[in-house]
């Protein structure tokens, strides 16, 4: 039997023997190259295992290691064939010494021929073929023997390079993702994880089953990976929830909204799904088959609409969400005298953070957040309002401070105001003396050299220094130190404009 083993192999490959315990008993030592990694005619091969005769110490681990040691540095792949009738029992462990073969840079398998054992015992070498890739035999006749060492002495399938697809039952379409588990027809899980909708994969030939999911779809196939050449496995995934993709924009301006809270109200169950979508675009949201009434909102804006969700499609729904409607009324006179007060009355304010300006007609309707902050309503009533200083069409925008858009409008007509003001047309140096000013506009009256350019407007110092309320109607000023030509100017507040000049002379 061993003849044939030996005549049937491939001589051109090279084969060596390392045998123990058949020198001396009792020697743990005992372990002898018999014939070195080589060439060997199938004659001296025969000749050499024939001349065998073991029946000492059973140093398994010093022995394959001893076998390891033969392989050349070059070698790219190699088999190691323990061949034994007894378990180790010079102390060493031959499961250790498969794992550092298992950690080595070369395809190493070691395989265990266990001869005339129990089966249970040679179970317990089963480590070394686990760890390393190979086979354990269990063989009680030469004829066996022969068969297990053939066997050992065939070609290791190559590995071939399968690409596994999960593909779109409805339109044949790779999916994006798709979590996978490939496993070999012994048990043996070969590949888990997540990844795209294509693998790929180097597997040996045989039978595998490959079981696949992704969000709304399952699927599993077996399958036979040939040997010799690549292939191509497409799984078919079937559908098993509807996909729909939301995306919420503004009714008013079209704009994506972001923060959108979703819910999805099936309509004959009463079950609901709910997802948030914290950056805007679509999210996406899985359910089971059916009529549903999707709803969404973000702050004070809601929007809904009612659909039917299958399996066949997966819609992109675009939902306009809107706030609730306000109704504001104003009131407020249609012409008032510039710089004069008046009163606004407001009702159906939407919140007490909603502002009011008074803004030239046509001017853009943006509003700043300081004209925001200084110009809040508060809720509704009535309240006091100062009219424009240059005459003119205003409007009085009532603005939502939910979104800023303008809720009510009124037309305001400013109309000129009486302004006057009276005062000496020559003082003395630092002298004291009287203004008398009318017209009902607050601002300031200040003297300023007479060759100051009407818009070169004094500091905010100078304006606060000096300034004059509209009800006010005698002020006094103190005349300069320098004698010469100076000018009495009295200026709005609202836009520094000025409303009426006189000329000044400080004599000596």
């Amino acid at each position: 039997m061993i003849g044939g083993f030996a005549a049937e192999r491939d001589a051109d490959k090279p084969i060596g023997v390392v045998t123990y315990g058949h020198a001396r008993r009792g020697d743990c030592g005992d372990i002898e190259t018999v014939l070195p990694v080589g060439q060997h005619a199938a004659g001296d091969l025969e000749a050499t295992i024939r001349a065998l005769n073991p029946s000492g110490k059973t140093p398994l681990t010093d022995a394959m290691a001893q076998a390891r040691d033969l392989l050349p540095r070059t070698a790219e792949s190699a088999d190691i064939i323990l061949i034994t009738d007894g378990l180790e029992n010079c102390g060493g462990d031959p499961c250790a010494l498969a794992a550092e073969f298992a950690a080595e840079g070369i395809d190493l398998r070691a395989h265990v021929v266990g001869f005339a054992m129990e089966a249970e015992a040679v179970e317990t070498l089963s480590c070394v073929p686990e760890q390393t890739g190979g086979q354990l035999f269990t063989t009680q006749s030469g004829a066996e023997l022969a068969a297990a060492l053939t066997e050992v002495a065939q070609p290791a399938p190559v590995a071939q390079d399968v690409t596994l697809k999960a593909v779109d039952a409805r339109n044949g379409e790779i999916l994006p993702s798709a979590t996978w588990e490939v496993g070999a027809e012994s048990g043996e899980t070969v590949f888990t994880g997540r990844d795209r909708g294509r693998v790929a994969l180097d597997l040996r030939p045989g039978d595998y089953v490959a079981d696949v999911g992704a969000p709304g779809f399952v699927g599993e196939a077996r399958f036979t990976v040939p040997d010799g050449h690549a292939s191509s496995i497409e799984i078919t995934m079937e559908k098993t929830k509807a996909t729909l993709y939301l995306r919420a924009e503004d009714a008013t301006t079209g704009e994506t909204l972001q923060g959108v809270e979703w819910l999805a109200l099936n309509v004959e169950t009463e079950t609901a799904v709910e997802t948030v979508n914290e950056d805007g675009g679509y999210v996406r949201l899985l359910l089971p088959p059916g009529a549903y009434r999707i709803e969404g909102s973000v702050g004070d804006m809601t929007g809904a609409t009612s659909l039917s969700a299958t399996l066949d499609e997966d819609p992109r729904i675009d939902v306009a969400l809107a706030a609730p409607a306000v109704d504001v009324d104003l009131t407020a006179p249609s012409e008032v005298t510039a710089g004069a007060p008046f009163e606004i009355t407001v009702d159906g304010a939407d919140s007490d953070t909603d502002y009011l300006l008074i803004a030239r007609a046509g001017s853009p309707e943006e509003a700043s957040r300081y004209q925001r902050m200084d110009n809040r309503v508060g809720g509704d009533g009535t309240r006091e309002y100062t009219a424009p200083s240059e005459p003119g069409n205003y409007d009085l925008r009532y603005y939502l401070s939910r979104d800023h858009t303008i809720a009510a409008r009124r037309a305001l007509t400013v109309v000129p105001a009486a302004t006057r003001m009276e005062a000496p047309g020559e003082v003395g140096p630092e002298a004291e003396f009287e203004v008398s000013i009318d017209g009902g506009i607050s601002g300031y009256v200040v003297i300023v050299e007479d060759d100051r350019p009407q818009d070169d407007i004094v500091s905010r110092y100078d304006r606060m220094k000096n300034s004059v309320d509209g009800d006010e109607r005698a002020i006094t000023r103190t005349a300069p130190e320098t004698p010469g030509s100076y000018l009495l100017r009295y200026h709005a507040g609202d836009d520094q404009r000025l409303l009426v000049e006189k000329p000044l002379v400080v004599a000596e």
